[in-house]
Formats: structure tokens, C-alpha cells, sequence
């Protein structure tokens, strides 16, 4: 027996190094799933010399160096919750990591665990001041509560540490999300001369001329005597999805969509002319559900939402009939707008039961709106946006299962559902139940779908919850407390 341990143990030794080596090999040339089975070979072999080994020590360096790869191997994947349970059995046994410590808050963030997300940030910043992706992390979490001043500044001091394509890209989003268009195009300009082969750089050029011009005056411009505003639109059966009519540059009346799933707001290219639009822009392809068209961008001198005017409004530019979108039954859709992009000052009241939209500046009113005594059912859930700032993110729970990230969409008619996510939970997509807090609805039926919507660096969100969840409620969003109320 002596004889075989040695042996064992011998064997141990020997491999442990070529493991390590073949997983670092196969996570530098981007082959995670190899690496994953290299790192797992490597853990079982340390776990042989520990228990055979002469050695006493108990070997925390390889321990940790496993663990890290492991997490970062699950991330690259996109399986953040394995990503989070390495990166907690990494700082459980080495708990002066910063490494580890930010693989682990990056791993929760992206299972929308803001709390513990910044927690476990905040440690490895204790630890090591130059984890740059802790403080990249940091920024995210900023971004996801609205806090854009933070995260611009944190995404800031990234950038000018570590210039990476990514952190600028990231910037430039957040600043265009909270109105400073200057700012957006010098982060542009940063991206460009980092990226200049990337593909995507002669659009993101013309988006970097096209925010310089934005930025010469105040973008999404309200009067400030304007605190409140209601409006009714319609519901088209079989696709409802709020179609509310504004007023275009002060004369031409079209529906827009009130969609806030779209992570930009959009015009169509023959609309924008009809209304005196001169200049568009050159952009990239712009997608759609299921479909593309050539993109653009401009700015509309005005768009009329019932006694609320917003000033010179950016717009990308598609083709809405490319889209499948201009034409809907009697309705003739011009645009789609996220309220997030313009109305993030004013608590937003969607009543779906009676077709209206009520608008409330914060500061003159709408900050007590959360607090009125609600005498009939009313469930308030907090939501987090995902890394793009602007798409609302609920933990949603199926048939009972633990909370899941679910990106509320107000312009989709359906829900739908990653397949992945269903047959990992064994949900029947043809009726199953979906609770948001203290609001669930029975009986729903989703679209499967291969993939799900978000950056591969944002929320790991795993459906979409459309009207199916929405029908016959108030739902009010509130930018500034990051609460969605569900009232029946």
C-alpha cells in the first residue's frame, strides 16, 4: 500500500506542472472549454498530492492559480454562477487574492448581485489598488443603479490606466446616456485610436461626428416649468406593444413605440426626410427582432409627447420596412423610444389597463409617487439597468426556481425565454409561472430563444418579460430609486 501511495503521489508531482501548463496554454488561445478540463485535471491531480505528497504544505499558490483559471475560464464562457462558485472556493481558501476576490465580484455583477458585487470589489481594491477590472467592476455596478457620475468617473480612471478598447466603448455609452455627448465623443475618438483596424471604427467614426454636433447645445431638452404630462395609446391586438402618437418637429403627428427594450431610439429613414430632416449620418447595420437594415443617425428639432416637448432629439436612422416595423395594421410607426433616453427625470406610469401614459417630474412630484397610500394590490421591485445603462433588469423566478435576470420590455408583445434556461429549469414553455416580487402571473407561454439580449460583459439576463406580465397593470418606473411598482 506504502508502495502504491508513493507511486501515486510521484505521478501527482509530475503531471500537476503539465496540467497547470496545458490550461494556461489552451485559456491564452482562447479554448475555455479545453482549458475548463485542464484546470479540472490539474485540481485532481493537486488534490492526489495533497493527500499523498510528502510535501506538508497545503499548497495555496496552485490552489489559488486553479481557482482563477477555473473563473475565468466560466466567465469567458458565459457561466457566471460557476464562475462565482470557483472564484468563492478560491477566496475561502487564499483570502488576501485581489485576483480572485475580482473574478468573484465581476461573477456576481453579472448575475445582478450589485451588493455582493461591490463587496467583494471593494476587497480586492483593499487589497491591490491596481486591479483595474475591480475598478471596471465598480463602474458597472455604478452604471446598473443609475449612479452614471460615478461610473463615468471610475470608467475614467480605468481607461486612463489601462487603455483598452472596451473601457472606452463602455465610457462613451454612459456618457452618451447621461447627456453628455462631448464627452461620449472624446471617449470615441480614445476608442478609435486604440481600435483603429477594428471593424466597426468607420461606424463609430461617423457616431463620433455625429455626437460633436449633438453636443454644441443641450440634447433632450425639457422646460423645466413642464413637472407633468398624460397621454393615451393604443394597443394593436396581437402586438402590444404601445403605440403612442407624438408630434414630430411641431407639425407632423406618427406613432412611436414606448419601448423599453430598445437600447437607443430609432427613426425611420423616410419618415426622418419627410419631416425636413437634412443630414443623417452613416452608421452601421442596425438590428432589428429578426431583422437588419443600414443604419444612421440624426437629430429631430422636437418630438411631442401630449403637453411635453423634447429638444433636439439623437436618433439612429434604420429602414422601418426592412424592420417590419412601418407598417402595423392602420398604425404608421415612425420611431421607437426608450424613456430611459429622454424622460430619465420624470417617474414614468405606463397603465395598461386603461391605455395611458402618465409623466411626472421627479422633483415636482414624482418622487412621492412610491409613497401614496395604494389602497388596491401594488408590488414594488427594485431593478437594476444592465451595462448599456438604459435597459431595466428584474430577478424574476420560474415556476418557483431561484431569481433570474429578466430584462422588462414594454416593446415586446411576448415573453420569451433563453432554451438554455428552460431545459436547465425543466419549464414548460407552453404554461408556466413568472413572480416578480410579490406580483406572478400563471399560465404564460414563451418564445424560446438560442440567445439572449445584453453585452457579453453586461447582466446575464435570461428572457425577456413582455405585455403577457404587463396585462391589465400600472407599471411605473422610477429612474431615480431604481423601483418599478406593479399595480393591479
Amino acid at each position: 500500500m506504502a508502495g502504491g501511495a508513493g507511486e501515486t503521489a510521484a505521478f501527482a508531482a509530475d503531471s500537476l506542472g503539465a496540467a497547470v501548463t496545458a490550461a494556461r496554454v489552451a485559456q491564452d488561445r482562447g479554448e475555455f472549454q479545453t482549458a475548463v478540463a485542464a484546470w479540472r485535471r490539474a485540481q485532481g491531480l493537486l488534490g492526489l498530492e495533497l493527500l499523498y505528497g510528502d510535501d506538508d504544505r497545503f499548497r495555496y499558490e496552485e490552489s489559488a492559480e486553479i481557482q482563477r483559471g477555473l473563473a475565468e475560464a466560466y466567465l469567458a464562457l458565459d457561466v457566471p454562477y460557476a464562475a462565482a462558485v470557483e472564484a468563492a472556493r478560491g477566496t475561502n481558501m487564499v483570502e488576501d487574492d485581489a485576483s480572485l476576490w475580482t473574478l468573484l465580484g465581476i461573477a456576481r455583477y453579472r448575475l445582478a448581485d450589485m451588493g455582493g458585487a461591490a463587496e467583494a470589489l471593494e476587497r480586492a481594491l483593499s487589497l491591490d489598488p491596481g486591479q483595474v477590472d475591480a475598478e471596471w467592476g465598480l463602474a458597472l455596478v455604478a452604471a446598473s443603479g443609475n449612479r452614471l457620475d460615478e461610473a463615468r468617473s471610475r470608467g475614467a480612471r480605468v481607461l486612463s490606466h489601462s487603455p483598452e478598447p472596451r473601457f472606452a466603448l463602455g465610457l462613451a455609452q454612459w456618457s452618451a446616456a447621461a447627456g453628455d455627448y462631448a464627452a461620449a465623443a472624446e471617449a470615441l475618438a480614445a476608442f478609435l485610436d486604440l481600435a483603429p483596424d477594428d471593424p466597426r471604427s468607420a461606424g463609430y467614426e461617423s457616431l463620433r461626428e455625429f455626437y460633436g454636433e449633438v453636443a454644441r447645445a443641450p440634447a433632450n431638452r425639457i422646460d423645466p416649468r413642464v413637472t407633468r404630462a398624460q397621454l393615451n395609446f393604443d394597443l394593436k391586438s396581437g402586438d402590444e406593444i404601445p403605440y403612442v402618437p407624438v408630434r414630430f418637429n411641431g407639425g407632423a403627428e406618427a406613432y412611436i413605440l414606448f419601448d423599453t427594450g430598445a437600447e437607443r431610439n430609432v427613426i425611420d429613414r423616410e419618415f426622418a426626410r419627410s419631416i425636413g430632416v437634412h443630414r443623417i449620418w452613416p452608421g452601421g447595420p442596425l438590428h432589428g427582432a429578426y431583422r437588419q437594415s443600414p443604419g444612421g443617425y440624426t437629430l429631430v428639432d422636437s418630438l411631442g409627447l401630449g403637453s411635453i416637448s423634447i429638444e433636439r432629439v439623437p436618433f439612429a436612422v434604420g429602414d422601418f420596412e426592412a424592420l417590419h416595423l412601418r407598417g402595423q395594421g392602420h398604425y404608421y410607426i415612425a420611431a421607437v423610444v426608450n424613456p430611459a433616453l429622454v424622460l430619465r427625470d420624470f417617474v414614468v406610469v405606463l397603465d395598461y389597463g386603461h391605455r395611458r401614459i402618465e409623466l411626472v417630474r421627479y422633483d415636482a412630484g414624482g418622487g412621492e409617487y412610491l409613497d401614496r397610500a395604494y389602497k388596491l394590490r401594488r408590488t414594488i421591485v427594485p431593478f437594476r439597468f444592465d451595462a448599456n445603462a438604459v435597459w431595466p433588469v428584474l430577478s424574476v423566478s420560474l415556476d418557483g426556481s431561484r431569481p433570474l435576470p429578466f430584462l422588462a420590455d414594454t416593446g415586446a408583445s411576448d415573453v420569451l425565454l433563453g432554451r438554455a434556461t428552460g431545459a436547465a429549469l425543466r419549464i414548460d414553455p407552453e404554461r408556466f409561472s413568472a413572480a416578480a416580487g410579490g406580483h406572478a402571473k400563471e399560465d404564460l407561454r414563451a418564445i424560446l430563444l438560442d440567445g439572449t439580449p445584453g453585452e457579453a460583459w453586461g447582466i446575464d439576463i435570461h428572457g425577456v418579460l413582455g405585455y403577457p406580465f404587463f396585462r391589465d397593470m400600472r407599471v411605473v418606473f422610477d429612474y431615480e430609486r431604481m423601483e418599478l411598482a406593479l399595480e393591479n
